[in-house]
Formats: C-alpha cells, structure tokens, sequence
C-alpha cells in the first residue's frame, strides 16, 4: 500500500479510519475484515494503473474496477461484495468530509448470475434408479457416461471404439472438444463397467463407433429423446447439458480444484467453470438465510 499523503492524511489512515467507522456500525469481525481486504484490493489495483490515492478517484475507475473484477473469472457474488466494500468505503469517505460527491458502483443483478442448470440429488438418483431398472445396456451406458465424464452430448456421439482404453482398475476416454481441443477424461468404476455390458450386446461390430442407433451413429437428438424418455417417467426435465452441469457442481462441492474440472470438462475459458463455484457460494448464502436462533 502506497504512503502518499492526500489532503494531509495518509491513505492508511483513511483505511483505519473505515475500519473504525464499520466498527460503529456493528458490523461482524468477518465483514470487517472483507471490507477492509477488498478495499486494500481496490487501492492496490488503483496504484497498478499508476493512480496514486483513495481520495481523487474519477467515477469512471469504479466501473472500470467492476468490469475488471469480471474478467478475473471470479463470481458474481464475489464481485458484487467487493463492489459493497468499494460503495460502503466512499460512502463513509463522503460523510466525513474528505470527498464532495459520494461515489458508487451499481452491483451486477439476477439477470447476469447464470443459474444452476443440473439435477438435484433427489432428481439424480430417480432419474438414475429408473434407466438402470430398464436394463437396457445401451441406455444405462449413454447415461453413465454423461453422469460420470460430464462430456458433450456432441463429444458422446463421436465416441469411437479406438478412443476407449479399458484395464481392470483404470480406464480413459480421449475426446475431441470445441475447436479441436483434444482431452483425456478418466473413466470411474460405473462407467467401465457401463461400458463393457454394453459392448457384450452391441451389434454391428463393422462400425468403428460406440454408441450404435438403428440406423448406424448415433445422433445427438436421439440422445436428448432418450434422456426425455426417462425424465417423462419419473417427472424430472433432464438433458445431455443437465448431466454435465451436475457433474460439475458436484466436484465443486468435493473441493476439486477448478483447474482439474476445466480439464474433464473441456472449456477453454475459467470463467464458464467459475459458473459451478457460483452457485456452491449460492447454497451457503442460502443455507445461513434460512438460521434461526
């Protein structure tokens, strides 16, 4: 943190003094410390852009700070406290006299946090229980796999036989994602064992692909019916997309870390990923709103 001197106060003691200000108004040692952290942030990113102070601070950097926040792949919810520390920060600034004009950054709203588009737990083993009573091989294998590699419903129906490596403890899929990408995506004991049913009864073993429909490849809509076949039964919207999502929340809640689920999921940027740590923080937002005492 810079020591330059802005009206005759450092900006440590400006820092200090929010500190104290928060202090007054009761706020929990925990918001406290946020505050002040994402306001040391604040001042540090300031100083990056050889802006040196707390106090001359244009509009305009406040909105650049957001948009900034954003391109770091962080949350929405991450970004909106930060933002309510920059906005609790000025305004105590402004009711003591060391700024004229309050400043302030609009948070991001609803309509920009992307939402949690999987199954629930519940939704998850119905859905799961019904195909499995099925005991349609081809159907069972079509789900395992979606469910346990969170792969693209357009990756899973160009699955080739040659892109599957099964031993008796370990396996991996190789698929080829957006842009070309090519991954390797482990296969979990449910999936292996999916896998080697359904090849006991596949037929037409001419075609170099796994999944074989009636009338040669599979195709992606074919896929999107069958899921929608067992959804139907058991009253749960499910989709190839559904699958993946759920996966993805799921290695959150495990603590995996985001780098390791970007790689089995494929996507190019951390930001998409970033979606499943939103809604984890979501949940907990949630959990502490519904306490009692």
């Amino acid at each position: 943190m810079t020591n330059d001197i802005k009206g005759g106060v450092f900006i440590l003691d400006y820092i200090n003094g929010f500190e104290e200000w928060l202090k007054e108004k009761d706020k929990s040692k925990n918001t406290i410390s946020c505050y002040l952290r994402d306001v040391k942030e604040f001042e540090g990113w300031l100083s990056i852009l050889d802006f040196s102070g707390l106090r001359e601070v244009p509009q305009i950097f406040l909105i650049h700070f957001k948009k900034f926040q954003k391109g770091t792949g962080a949350s929405i919810t991450t970004i909106n406290r930060k933002l309510a520390s920059v906005n609790s920060f000025y305004k105590y600034m402004y009711q003591k006299g060391f700024i004229n004009e309050e400043l302030k950054v609009e948070p991001y709203k609803d309509k920009d946090v992307k939402q949690y588009k999987g199954l629930e737990e519940s939704e998850l083993w119905k859905l799961r229980t019904e195909i499995h009573k099925s005991k349609n091989l081809f159907h069972i294998c079509i789900f395992e796999i979606l469910i346990n590699t969170g792969i693209r419903v357009s990756e899973l129906v160009n699955i080739k036989l040659s892109d599957i490596q099964i031993s008796e403890r370990k396996g991996s899929l190789t698929v080829i994602g957006k842009g070309e990408a090519k991954r390797t995506v482990p296969l979990n004991k449910n999936v292996r064992k999916a896998i080697k049913k359904y090849l006991q009864v596949r037929k037409n073993d001419d075609n170099e692909y796994l999944l074989i429909g009636q009338r040669g490849k599979l195709e992606r809509n074919a896929v999107n019916l069958i899921l929608e076949k067992y959804g139907s039964r058991v009253g749960i919207k499910v989709t190839p997309h559904m699958a993946r999502h759920t996966l993805g929340y799921n290695l959150i809640k495990q603590g995996v870390p985001i780098t390791t689920i970007q790689q089995v999921l494929g996507h190019e940027n951390i930001q998409t990923t970033n979606t499943y740590t939103l809604t984890i923080e979501r949940d907990i937002v949630d959990a502490l709103e519904e306490i009692e005492w």
